[in-house]
């Protein structure tokens, strides 16, 4: 989503101005400076992990989804819907190694008791946005601009044989608030890699398992030693 790059990048600017100022006209006293830097850095670090370092990757085998702090590894088979709330949310099947002894059963492991849910960090709904689909089908735009970065993301309809429909649903998905588009889509891939998995029966890579995981470098890193050294100043 395009605000929080927005964001970091005012950041990014507020910070050069200030280190800038200070090499300018210098600092009051070295305790003052040392406070002060400390407390960019470590904002700095909070808005890195907050606004620039989560997204959605979308690679052959699934989706990574990339949060503050943790990080989950979803393959497409296991993914059973994509929706919106206050974020985009992926419900998925978080699989295990037992399926190694039914291979054949990707259609029983994905409805399976026990599913989670996911929410995307990076792909946000605005209230203004979940006003509008509360309302209902909003009219298609005219965009040109919108409808050509979108009809890019049905790159996978002509690979399904749907390559007729791509400016039908490009103008559909265009009607759409952005992140609601960007869930659409990922539905349906989805969709499509379910179906492809269970007509090949079994997935030559084994078993499937989502996985999670805590990004200590660089998320938890670029905050917890800021917030460190700030702890030090303060207490020196």
């Amino acid at each position: 989503m395009v605000p929080p790059v927005i964001v970091w990048w005012v950041w990014v600017a507020f910070v050069a101005l200030n280190v800038l100022d200070f090499l300018v006209q210098g600092v009051s006293s070295p305790r003052f400076g040392a406070v002060i830097s400390a407390v960019l850095l470590l904002v700095t670090g909070l808005m890195y992990t907050l606004a620039l370092r989560p997204c959605v990757v979308i690679g052959e085998r699934g989706l990574t989804v990339r949060n503050p702090f943790r990080s989950c590894d979803i393959p497409w088979p296991l993914i059973h819907a994509v929706d919106t709330g206050e974020w985009v949310r992926v419900h998925y099947a978080p699989g295990s190694q037992d399926d190694a002894a039914d291979p054949g059963s990707v259609a029983a492991t994905v409805s399976s008791a026990g599913d989670k849910t996911v929410h995307c960090w990076a792909l946000y709904v605005s209230a203004r946005a979940r006003r509008k689909m509360a309302r209902g089908a909003p009219r298609p735009r005219q965009d040109g601009r919108r409808r050509r970065g979108l009809a890019a993301w049905t790159d996978g309809a002509a690979e399904s044989g749907q390559s007729s429909r791509m400016p039908q649903e490009a103008r559909y998905l265009a009607s759409l608030p952005v992140a609601k588009a960007m869930a659409t889509r990922l539905d349906s891939r989805a969709e499509r890699e379910r179906a492809k998995a269970k007509r090949a029966g079994a997935t030559p890579a084994g078993p499937l398992a989502a996985s999670a995981r805590w990004t200590w470098w660089p998320d938890i890193a670029v905050v917890a030693i800021p917030a460190i050294i700030m702890l030090i100043v303060a207490v020196l």
